[in-house]
């Protein structure tokens, strides 16, 4: 892997504190299972490039971005994380959808040097062949059909 992310880089990102070793290995295993398949979206060309420290930078944003919202609604979603307490106006309680804008905005990060089949994800549509006929329904296609 060219981008190196280490658990005190997510931990600094979801402002836990370096000495919390409870989710120590949730993250490690986080690290390891995400990070190779968010490289693989990125185009090998900038991978490659580690020449370039901006754009190095900006890779290892995008993906630290993006692991660590996941983590952050992992953590959400484990029993009483997301408990919050109203009164009038104002809200007491992690908010649910940080990681969910974590995630977006480290995968917005990363769309200018996705692979070209990235493409294929902007414009979902539906390939029919019949006889020799070969015809694809768009995504706007199928919304008026």
């Amino acid at each position: 892997m060219a981008i190196t992310i280490t658990r005190a880089d997510v931990k600094r990102k979801c402002m836990i504190p370096s000495t919390e070793t409870t989710y120590d290995s949730d993250i490690d295993s986080l690290i390891s299972e995400m990070q190779p398949s968010i490289e693989f979206t990125i185009a090998e060309s900038y991978l490659s490039d580690t020449g370039n420290l901006r754009l190095q930078s900006v890779l290892k944003l995008g993906v630290l971005e993006v692991i660590s919202g996941e983590f952050l609604q992992q953590l959400y979603r484990e029993s009483g994380a997301s408990e919050a307490i109203k009164v009038g106006g104002l809200t007491v309680g992690a908010p649910p959808e940080h990681g969910a804008r974590l995630i977006q905005q480290g995968m917005e990060r990363l769309r200018p040097f996705r692979k070209a089949i990235d493409g294929l994800a902007d414009e979902p549509g539906i390939s029919v062949s019949t006889g020799s006929t070969d015809r694809t329904f768009t995504a706007e296609q199928m919304r008026d059909w």
